[in-house]
């Protein structure tokens, strides 16, 4: 495993460890540094990123803006940070980044650079269509001037449509590997993806499994078939993954490697990223997916039992040190392809695996650290006092189910009518 600090890296520990994640007792430490360093005291990361120009997917996501912040912040050095972004919503790109730097995830970069604004560059495009939806002068851009490319744009839904799920997550990989075969200065090409993708094995090394499916066959089966259709066979097409989001991420991975087998490439697996452990703000986390959908609901009121052996370890990690050890893993990718590049030996796709299991924690700890500070801190929104559980069983699952959440609404909702009120 490898271990993300926040600490300058010393120049004894550079000559001893190289600081290289090949050891794996090695040591990555990010540091916070003023932006008016020179180059003899930026760190070797730091080093790497000045000077350069990113291209970045999935930035409005959570994961990405941890990214765009971490890297605005502490490597003040780089040239340009290319954001693709589609208009939602009858909102442009423009008006669409200026929504995204109003987050406050954002105020500590505004306080420590606050001209970071004239880094950014917002280009227009949706991982949904073809080629990324990039204008030909967007893309000229982009391959003339970047230089290191984050593929972090997926649906993270787990009952997604195959219809969509399939465009996002397995025929976009290869639209941002064709960008970065253009690309003139290329060095790192860091690929998204989860410690979940190959779920059916029992364990999950840092190496390439074989896919589901072949993904030129899957992408030309969901653009042919109508959306009805692919949905009455994507239980067969699952087999032994659970879920749609799983199972593309799956073939996503074999994309990336038959196609960028000659780029200085990285697939990057984190475990469930979960709210911030310290930086930019503690806690914080913009979306209800996974265990933070879990904690609301429960912490509402609403969700008094859910289906799950609290026994099993959570995989979960802090989303700032996702992003830390992401952004590594891209210097790491570049260090590899270098020494490789000199020694003359063929390059392997490195996998990188960010997962908890050297600090486990369980789905009852889980619980019972989110209930300590749940109760101490509770929702303004809430309609019922705090009481949730994990239930192993299925049938005592049930039994909660029925008698703690569908006979209270029922009766709620008979009383709203009683009232001459819509039920809830």
């Amino acid at each position: 495993m490898v271990e993300v600090l926040m600490e300058p890296c010393s120049q004894e520990l550079i000559a001893e460890k190289g600081c290289n994640l090949n050891n794996p007792n090695s040591v990555i430490r990010l540091a916070n540094n003023d932006s008016n360093l020179k180059e003899p005291d930026l760190t070797p990361i730091q080093s790497f990123y000045n000077g350069q120009s990113i291209f970045i997917t999935g930035g409005t996501g959570f994961v990405g803006k941890l990214l765009i912040e971490k890297l605005l912040r502490d490597c003040p050095g780089i040239s340009n940070m290319y954001l693709l972004v589609r208009p939602k919503k009858g909102k442009d790109v423009h008006e669409r980044i200026e929504e995204l730097f109003d987050d406050p995830v954002f105020s500590l970069l505004k306080e420590k650079h606050p001209k970071f604004r004239h880094q950014i560059v917002a280009v227009a495009g949706d991982c949904v269509q073809p080629g990324l939806g990039m204008s030909a002068a967007d893309r000229q851009m982009v391959a003339r001037d970047v230089s290191i490319v984050f593929h972090v744009a997926a649906t993270v839904r787990f009952d997604e449509k195959m219809k969509l799920a399939v465009p996002i997550n397995v025929r976009s990989p290869k639209d941002v590997i064709d960008i970065c075969k253009e690309c003139s200065c290329l060095k790192a090409f860091v690929h998204v993806s989860t410690a979940y993708a190959n779920c059916p094995y029992n364990l999950i090394e840092e190496k390439l499994y074989e896919p589901p499916m072949d993904a030129d066959k899957l992408v030309t089966l969901t653009d042919c078939m109508d959306e009805k259709l692919v949905e009455e066979i994507t239980p067969r097409l699952l087999g032994g993954w659970p879920n749609t989001y799983t199972f593309t991420k799956a073939i996503a991975e074999s994309v990336v490697v038959k196609e960028a087998e000659d780029l200085p490439t990285g697939i990057f697996r984190p475990a469930i990223v979960i709210s911030t452990y310290k930086e930019p703000i503690r806690g914080w986390i913009d979306n209800l997916y996974g265990p933070t959908g879990v904690a609301a609901g429960a912490g509402a009121g609403l969700l008094r039992s859910i289906h799950c052996d609290g026994a099993v370890q959570a995989n979960v990690v802090p989303g700032d040190l996702t992003v830390n050890a992401l952004i590594a893993c891209a210097w790491d990718v570049a260090n590899r392809r270098k020494s490789i590049s000199k020694d003359g030996n063929n390059f392997q796709i490195p996998i990188y695996n960010y997962v908890s299991v050297d600090n486990p924690i369980t789905y009852d700890q889980l619980k019972d650290l989110s209930e300590r500070y749940g109760l101490e801190f509770p929702s303004g929104k809430a309609i019922w006092y705090y009481s949730f559980r994990n239930n192993k069983y299925k049938i005592v699952h049930l039994f909660y189910v029925y008698f703690l959440h569908l006979l209270p609404a029922l009766l709620m909702d008979t009383a709203m009518v009683c009232m001459g009120k819509q039920p809830r």
